[in-house]
């Protein structure tokens, strides 16, 4: 059962000390499940009262760990209710056949070749490929800012309504890469979006509280444009449209300005968010952070000069592989490396900038290469398997 799930997930963060999973999954819990209001309430003050030790004195969490102690027990003894659910027609909320999108101005007019995909909720799907390829033209149509030349677009989720943009772009968010300065305090701008959402009186203020708690940007709530960084406006533009709860958020390029760890924190949270019991999102988004995206997605489309080169799940790409693709670094040259792993036993080496990739017979796994290479004497500092990865899709620009 799916609440079975949750409180593994809760008791593995607890026993490992990860107060800011539980506190962050606790507040997921509010959300999908009915709870008793006390308990609502205490699982939003341990969160706050997380968020107010960890800015101040990280190691000093002892109060959090008692509290969430209690509040565990508590979970464990509820009888799980389900809250209620949005009302939906289908899973597909996006359904494109053969989509092609053309641009003939400038020097170099470029053609998004014809491409057929749906998009579900409950489901991750990562656009990735060299720039300038044609990512964010696909993200601009599936957000209807740009028409398309030819094929059709549905949205059966929308039941009566599946050939209606207008309906859809009520269903649909769009967070751009460049996101447009906003006025006034954050707190004025969620409870401006919710309102024109209809999401009003006491509900307005509960939805902007879980909100901004859930990812941590409550001591943010009075400051305004200028007063907060790129990474949190990013945040913050998520909250905005997590807030009325669409069938399909679209991000484009949402990793480009927040560090590792901002990184791995806003693509958990995705994953969380779209696999909302009470309101399931449909997710897609473009991002160079490639190896980051695979591991969250549940799709991926690789573009390259406009064509589809992999449509399709991403646990499937290389499954039928010929060979196995390994990724290394460390001190050491083409030559040596050659000279470790060489072309007559089977291998094959390409320079691929701050890395090189090794091509190998599907029967030699990661741990033969690896061996063979310290056995040799190699100083080795970075390695990765890319045998099912589109890593391997990528080609030098020159």
């Amino acid at each position: 059962m799916i609440e079975n799930k949750f409180i593994q997930q809760l008791e593995d963060s607890f026993h490992s000390k990860d107060y800011s999973l539980f506190t962050r999954r606790g507040l997921d819990l509010t959300n999908d499940y009915q709870l008793p209001e006390n308990l609502v309430n205490e699982i939003f003050e341990l969160r706050k009262n997380y968020l107010s030790i960890i800015d101040v004195n990280p190691e000093q969490q002892d109060g959090v760990a008692n509290g969430a102690s209690v509040i565990l027990d508590k979970i464990k003894a509820q009888n799980f209710e389900l809250a209620n659910r949005s009302a939906i027609s289908s899973e597909i909320v996006f359904k494109a056949a053969d989509i092609t999108k053309q641009f003939h101005s400038g020097r170099n007019p470029f053609k998004l070749h014809p491409i057929s995909f749906e998009l579900k909720l409950g489901e991750i799907t990562g656009v990735v490929g060299e720039n300038g390829n044609g990512k964010t033209t696909l993200l601009r149509i599936v957000s209807g800012q740009l028409s398309t030349d030819t094929g059709s677009i549905e949205f059966p989720a929308l039941g009566n309504f599946s050939n209606n943009w207008y309906q859809a772009k009520n269903k649909f968010a769009f967070i751009p890469q460049r996101i447009p300065k906003w006025h006034g305090t954050l707190l004025e701008n969620l409870l401006f979006f919710a309102t024109i959402h209809n999401i009003t009186g006491a509900q307005n203020l509960k939805q902007i509280d879980y909100i901004l708690f859930r990812l941590g940007l409550d001591k943010f709530r009075d400051l305004t444009w200028n007063q907060i960084s790129s990474g949190y406006r990013m945040r913050f533009e998520l909250a905005k449209m997590l807030l009325w709860r669409p069938h399909l958020l679209i991000l484009d390029e949402p990793l480009a300005n927040l560090d590792i760890n901002a990184q791995q924190l806003f693509l958990q949270d995705l994953r969380f968010f779209a696999q909302s019991q009470s309101n399931p999102i449909s997710i897609i988004l473009s991002s160079q952070q490639l190896h980051e995206i695979e591991r969250i997605a549940d799709n991926i489309i690789f573009i390259r000069q406009g064509k589809t080169i992999y449509n399709g799940k991403q646990i499937d790409f290389g499954i039928d592989r010929a060979v196995n693709n390994y990724e290394v670094a460390g001190n050491f040259t083409l030559q040596q490396l050659q000279n470790c792993l060489p072309e007559a036993n089977g291998f094959k080496i390409e320079d691929a900038g701050t890395a090189f990739i090794i091509s190998c017979g599907i029967d030699v796994n990661w741990f033969d290469v690896l061996s063979t290479i310290q056995k040799s004497g190699l100083e080795l500092n970075y390695y990765r398997d890319i045998s099912q990865s589109t890593r391997q899709l990528f080609h030098k620009d020159i």
